[in-house]
């Protein structure tokens, strides 16, 4: 079994135009997710996909394997499953781990946790965890995707609006969840999802995990013990910063760097 993590990174976000390459507390966005994802367990390689030139410059310069993608994918997803084709993780047993290159705090943990959720089951082809909402801001935030899961502890429903509805929850039987931005998957189900339409809901929520669960495919998932700090806008930067000032992570790798 092979794993590797795929970091897809592009300069295009209107949200926050050239996000991969902000620079946090002395190293750019990129780095940060790069140099933590290193400290993974299990992992074989490592490396960054892009289709853009100055991303692939800016990451050279700090040492790391950057792959050349299409500038046609579409999601971060069809990215991925470039990357890892290209370096030719296709098998059953070959893990491909995306990590988006906008999460610069990503607990390595987490990484190794969805990863061994995937592994649990021969027949899982794609993972994904979750973490609870305590911040009526998060849960408002259309930026954070918010998640429904079954019985079982697979996903459900994907939504940026709060879901389930809390307003009949009046014994507060539920603790609203949301998605994390780390998914693992089988080598062979990423030429699968390259292949499925595109769904109505997965345009309408702007996310691509929803044409997974359209065409009835199985996301086991389970709850996150850690927090997770995705940048979207720039007014996220000043979190990470905070962050970063007692991440123990941080002061391993910027130790090693320096």
């Amino acid at each position: 079994m092979r794993t590797i993590i795929v970091i897809p990174a592009r300069l295009g976000s209107w949200r926050f135009p050239d996000k991969p390459l902000t620079i946090i507390e002395g190293m750019s966005m990129i780095e940060h997710v790069y140099r933590r994802s290193l400290l993974v367990e299990n992992i074989d390689e490592v490396v960054i996909a892009t289709c853009d030139d100055k991303v692939l410059n800016a990451c050279e310069e700090f040492g790391a394997e950057v792959v050349m993608t299409s500038k046609d994918c579409q999601t971060a997803c069809e990215r991925v499953a470039e990357a890892a084709a290209i370096k030719g993780y296709i098998a059953h047993d070959d893990i491909v781990i995306n990590v988006q290159g906008d999460e610069p705090v990503v607990p390595p943990p987490v990484i190794e946790m969805t990863r061994q959720r995937l592994i649990e089951s021969d027949d899982h082809q794609v993972a994904n965890l979750v973490e609870r909402i305590y911040d009526e801001s998060d849960l408002q935030n259309e930026h954070r995707v918010k998640a429904v899961l079954t019985a079982k502890n697979n996903l459900m429903f994907l939504s940026r609006n709060p879901i389930p509805a809390t307003k009949f929850d009046k014994e507060k039987r539920s603790v609203p969840l949301k998605l994390t931005c780390i998914t693992a998957y089988r080598g062979p189900f990423l030429k699968l999802f390259c292949e499925l339409e595109r769904t109505d809901i997965e345009l309408i929520e702007g996310n691509d995990m929803m044409r997974t669960l359209e065409h009835e495919i199985k996301i086991p998932s389970g709850i996150c013990p850690y927090k997770t700090h995705p940048v979207d806008i720039s007014e996220d930067i000043n979190e990470v910063v905070k962050i970063l000032e007692n991440d123990e992570w941080f002061k391993i790798y910027s130790a090693e760097s320096s």
